[in-house]
């Protein structure tokens, strides 16, 4: 249901925009982090249900799955999902859908290490942005 939730934050924020500048919007270029799990397809159905109430009606959503980045606060280690996919594939597998990382990424850091040294302490970007929008 986060999908829901993040598509109608999409349209209120996309619409007030639109409105502030008395331009019509075509298309919304939306980008979401890997680690978010979202699914894009159910964020595009709640999007395109919710704009239909909205000043931006006939505008379109492209979703972009950014790869996830992480730096490590101890040593300044960057690293991917990738680099830490073993470690987070018991985590999936234990919960299923519902796993914590899914309900709240931020939590990562309690399931994942710095692949160089170890550390549980690194940053995370979670945003979801407007990335650009077609007028």
């Amino acid at each position: 249901m986060h999908e829901w939730a993040i598509a109608m934050s999409i349209v209120g924020s996309v619409e007030k925009w639109s409105l502030e500048r008395n331009l019509k919007v075509k298309k919304v270029y939306l980008s979401i982090p890997s680690l978010s799990m979202l699914e894009v397809e159910i964020l595009l159905e709640a999007f395109n249900t919710i704009k239909k109430e909205s000043k931006i009606s006939g505008a379109e959503l492209e979703v972009i799955v950014r790869e996830q980045n992480f730096k490590c606060r101890s040593c300044g280690n960057v690293f991917t999902m990738k680099d830490i996919k073993e470690e987070l594939e018991s985590v999936i597998k234990d919960y299923g859908e519902e796993n914590p990382l899914h309900i709240a990424p931020s939590l990562i850091t309690a399931f994942a290490k710095c692949p160089k040294c170890g550390s549980n302490d690194f940053e995370v970007d979670s945003s979801i942005r407007v990335e650009g929008i077609e007028v």
